[in-house]
């Protein structure tokens, strides 16, 4: 089974507001992003015991390490089962219209940026080693997930316009991943509630 876990800075986060401000102020995407956030993803994938266990098994191993937050400045949030999903590859990037954004529907996008594929082995090893005999830590991924809200007209170009504005293809375009070294997954796509805000 797959427990998924959000870090988040207590205070603010300084790289999301540059983020934000470079994507709507020198970049344009201030008729389409409507808002950003940014936390660290933890995704355990543990087998045995139900999930319930799991769960508490690994708090106390985040507790125990100081490898997965700070709890002076971080909070953790774990995610319902499945709330985010496998994951989708990123879609082929949409030039941003350059129409306005009137009466196009709010989508909250979950865009996870890894390095290399986000493995993080050598900290499994270790967490597993400790863990409860009745808990298999057997997979250890991590990364960036920001938490985009967009202007769009339907699920396919909010996909879209999130690769666009996320992958760097040049010092105008893209921000949030470098295609080098860097993938990119769309872990939750729906529409956003009424209320949006930066």
């Amino acid at each position: 089974m797959r427990l998924d876990l959000l870090v988040t800075l207590k205070t603010v986060d300084l790289v999301r507001e540059t983020a934000w401000l470079t994507l709507v102020e020198r970049l344009g995407w201030g008729d389409r992003l409507l808002g950003l956030a940014r936390h660290r993803l933890w995704r355990f994938t543990v087998e045995g015991a139900d999930a319930a266990v799991c769960q508490s098994a690994l708090a106390a191993e985040l507790e125990r390490s100081s490898a997965y937050y700070n709890p002076n400045k971080e909070r953790l949030t774990w995610l319902a089962a499945d709330a985010l999903g496998a994951g989708d590859a990123l879609p082929a990037p949409l030039p941003r219209p350059l129409g306005p954004a009137d009466a196009l529907s709010s989508w909250q996008l979950g865009l996870w940026v890894t390095d290399e594929g986000g493995a993080a082995d050598a900290l499994r090893a270790a967490s597993a080693a400790r863990l409860s005999p009745a808990v298999a830590l057997t997979a250890l991924h991590t990364g960036s997930f920001w938490e985009l809200r967009l202007a769009a007209a339907n699920a396919a170009e909010a996909g879209g316009l999130a690769a666009a504005l996320a992958v760097s293809r040049g010092r105008g375009e893209g921000l949030l991943l470098n295609p080098h070294y860097q993938e990119g997954r769309l872990l939750a796509l729906a529409p956003a509630p009424a209320e949006v805000s930066a």
